[in-house]
C-alpha cells in the first residue's frame, strides 16, 4: 500500500483527492493546516510517497512546509504537488519548479488529469 499526505484546509480538496486515491488502494492521510502537517512529516514514523500541499494554509504556510519537506533527509526525495487557488507569478512558478513534481491549480482541477498524474507518481 501506498501512503500519500494531503495538506489542505480545505474540506472539498481533501475529500476528493481522497475518493480518487482510494480507487487506487491508497492509504490517506490529511492534515488541515501547516502545524499539524510539520507534526506529521517530521514525526519520521511513516514513509510518504505523495505529498499534496497547498501553498495557503493556517499557522505554517505551504512555502515553509517545502522547505521543511525539501531539508528533511526522509522526505526530500518525495514527489510534491502543489495544489493551489492561488495565481502564481512567473517568479514563484520557476522557484516551484525544480521542488516539485507537479502544480495542480484548484480552479481548473481536473480528475482524469489528477488520475494520470496520480499513476504516473506512483
Amino acid at each position: 500500500m501506498k501512503n500519500v499526505l494531503i495538506i489542505d484546509d480545505n474540506d472539498l480538496v481533501c475529500r476528493l483527492i481522497g475518493k480518487l486515491a482510494k480507487q487506487k488502494n491508497i492509504v490517506i492521510l490529511v492534515a488541515r493546516n501547516g502545524e499539524d502537517a510539520k507534526k506529521i512529516l517530521t514525526g519520521g514514523k511513516l514513509t510518504l510517497d505523495i505529498i499534496f500541499l497547498d501553498l495557503n494554509l493556517p499557522y505554517i504556510n505551504g512555502w515553509d512546509l517545502l522547505a521543511v519537506i525539501k531539508n528533511d533527509p526522509v522526505t526530500k526525495d518525495t514527489p510534491v504537488v502543489i495544489m493551489t487557488g492561488l495565481t502564481l507569478s512567473p517568479e514563484e512558478i520557476e522557484k516551484l519548479q525544480n521542488k516539485v513534481s507537479a502544480i495542480i491549480d484548484k480552479k481548473t482541477f481536473n480528475k482524469e488529469a489528477f488520475a494520470k498524474l496520480l499513476k504516473k507518481l506512483l
